[in-house]
């Protein structure tokens, strides 16, 4: 006898799975638009709220076993924040600095609302600012549809912008649990993330006294053909001459490139996969 065939509700679309089949790459393999990063659980890029339980899980990890309703946004209350100011980073990105009831500090996850036609968008950013300094976000042109990045150019000093954070969640822990204190260490990121830059140096230089640099993909290349840019690998051979032989940390900014890929180029390098850090 076959597996029985389940649904599967994303945000109002049903998707028909095998029993057992993994609920990530069953969503993937239908063209769904989810987020995923290292496909091993760590990431948390992956990650969708569970409707009819009330919590959030993530699909990489999930085998599909009864029908599901879920959906890529996860529960939050928001609350009124100022705007105190902008800053141009790049022609698609910008920072905004606001003033509001909230704990952030660098790597935590937030959910800004702009508004356009026909209602507002979630925006959800990471947080740049330092511990106890008004929250900073940066809003990148790719991320947004027209209408919001119309908008977020629009912005004036002391407008107010709706403002969501994870509740319950410790604060500020993003280098803390990956475990990079006193740890030479890297940042590989995505084009687009580059503009990221000076905030991972800053968090880092002050987390760690083995900060070795910043490897940018080049725009529109593809996971795999960036991960064999031979730029690539001088980056991290330069890194490893100057740690003599103690272990090099990588931290990856970015999507869509699973561990198993990233693998098969460290390996040759003795990177273990143990010592790559998925940030989205």
């Amino acid at each position: 006898m076959g597996s029985r065939t389940l649904s599967i509700c994303l945000d109002g679309r049903v998707i028909e799975v095998d029993e057992g089949d993994n609920l990530l790459t069953s969503l993937l393999s239908h063209g769904a638009d989810v987020r995923y990063g290292c496909r091993a659980g760590v990431c948390g890029a992956c990650r969708l709220y569970d409707s009819d339980h009330g919590h959030s899980i993530l699909s990489c990890q999930t085998s599909v076993v009864a029908d599901l309703s879920l959906s890529v946004q996860l529960p939050f209350v928001f609350s009124t924040f100022s705007l105190l100011h902008t800053e141009t980073l790049s022609d698609e990105a910008v920072a905004l600095t606001l003033l509001g009831p909230s704990d952030d500090s660098f790597g935590d996850r937030v959910n800004v609302g702009v508004s356009v036609a026909g209602g507002e968008a979630i925006i959800e950013c990471m947080a740049v600012n330092v511990a106890a300094d008004p929250l900073t976000v940066v809003l990148q042109k790719a991320l947004l549809s027209a209408d919001a990045w119309s908008f977020v150019l629009a912005l004036r000093t002391e407008d107010s912008l709706q403002v969501s954070s994870a509740l319950g969640v410790r604060k500020g822990r993003l280098l803390y649990e990956l475990g990079l204190d006193d740890t030479a260490l890297v940042v590989v990121s995505t084009f687009e993330n580059q503009v990221f830059e000076p905030y991972w140096q800053a968090a880092l230089l002050d987390f760690s006294a083995h900060f070795l640099g910043q490897y940018h993909f080049v725009r529109h290349q593809t996971a795999e053909i960036s991960l064999q840019d031979p730029s690539l690998g001088a980056f991290f051979e330069r890194a490893q001459a100057e740690v003599e032989g103690a272990p090099l940390h990588v931290i990856y900014h970015g999507q869509n490139i699973s561990e198993q890929s990233w693998s098969r180029v460290l390996r040759p390098l003795r990177i273990r996969v143990n010592q790559l850090h998925f940030v989205r």
